[in-house]
């Protein structure tokens, strides 16, 4: 449990730190988004370190759920409350960065859902 909680930690402050490190100026001019990565390039290593970190963990934790789901669906596992509830913090996890940050929200959790996808082993 503690595993999983830990987990969930990371996902959220590794995409709260991309998303306050990896500032996106509006109107988006790609120009200006350049120049700000080349400006500060501690800031931006560090963004994509972290990012990197919260792609695997994030990557990982949707194939495991994928894995489970489909075991349910094989009927190998019961459906139980603690499938529901991961599915839950990870839905709520997508919520609030979303709130925060749709752009890099976005991008964040796509790219692992796909990383998680493929990485499933049948």
């Amino acid at each position: 449990m503690y595993k999983k909680v830990l987990t969930d930690l990371v996902i959220f402050l590794s995409g709260y730190l991309l998303i306050k490190w990896i500032t996106i100026p509006h109107p988006f001019v790609l120009s200006e988004f350049f120049i700000g990565l080349v400006i500060n390039p501690l800031k931006f290593f560090v963004a994509s370190v972290v990012f990197f970190i919260g792609f695997l963990v994030t990557g990982k934790v949707i194939r495991e759920l994928l894995h489970r789901t489909r075991k349910i669906g094989q009927k190998r596992e019961k459906l139980g409350m603690n499938l529901f509830l991961e599915y839950l913090f990870l839905f709520i996890i997508f919520f609030l960065l979303f709130n925060m940050g749709w752009e890099q929200t976005l991008v964040f959790f796509s790219l692992s859902l796909f990383y998680g996808m493929i990485s499933i082993e049948l």
